[in-house]
């Protein structure tokens, strides 16, 4: 009779970084499709918000299929951050009204701010998509990508800026709506015809098991590991 009695556990599965790109999968309210798509460029660069030694500004619009992406960079004659890296945008549960917010109003009256945290779905919000992003820059420079879900409609699509502790008061911003749902026609695919993920057919490897992948990534073949030798054998 065995002294313990448990059996053998099932190991737990991690993901492991792709080898290989597969077709995009149509969640576009999630992020940007960067390794899919070329996006369209909107050279709109002009101040969102300012104040006298700060300067909130939009540089670029990314237009893709279905979403865009901000390009924006605030601007101070001081010091901003000691890390670049982290940015001034912050998504918390509870929102800082004295830190640098922003937000956009579309036609319709649906909006969407960095007042809220977002979390990616796997299936279709129903309300609009905000997520706030760090880029880098200096100290005096950071940079920011604001990606948004869905393109606007034709009609006034409006930013709001917004930083108490740096005297920016509540700021909006009225872009063409109907100009940047045109630009996406212009967003390129990069690699047509790539072949579809399996479902459910990520990537993965078990704890304290060598994990061979099938060359398209598909079912996980888990080599037994070689046994111990007791001391003395």
């Amino acid at each position: 009779m065995s002294f313990f009695t448990g059996g053998p556990r099932e190991r737990p599965l991690f993901p492991v970084p792709e080898q290989e790109l597969y077709a995009f999968n149509g969640r576009h309210w999630t992020d940007a499709p960067r390794e899919h798509i070329v996006p369209a460029v909107l050279p709109w660069a002009q101040p969102l918000g300012r104040s006298e030694r700060t300067v909130i500004a939009l540089r670029a619009i990314e237009v893709w299929p279905e979403a865009l992406t901000l390009r924006v960079t605030v601007y101070s004659r001081d010091s901003l951050v000691d890390n670049p890296a982290e940015g001034l945008i912050d998504h918390r549960r509870k929102p800082d009204y004295n830190g640098l917010l922003i937000g956009v109003l579309y036609a319709d009256g649906s909006r969407a701010s960095s007042e809220t945290v977002s979390v990616p779905s796997a299936s279709e919000p129903e309300d609009p998509v905000l997520r706030a992003q760090p880029v880098g820059g200096t100290r005096f420079a950071v940079d920011h990508e604001i990606f948004l879900w869905p393109l606007p409609s034709a009609g006034p699509l409006k930013l709001v800026v917004q930083w108490t502790d740096r005297e920016i008061p509540e700021t909006r911003t009225t872009l063409d709506g109907g100009a940047i749902r045109a630009a996406s026609k212009d967003a390129a695919e990069i690699w047509p015809g790539l072949g579809k993920r399996q479902a459910n057919g990520l990537p993965v490897r078990r704890v304290g098991k060598q994990v061979a992948l099938t060359p398209d990534w598909g079912t996980a073949v888990v080599r037994a590991e070689e046994p111990g030798h007791a001391p003395g054998d």
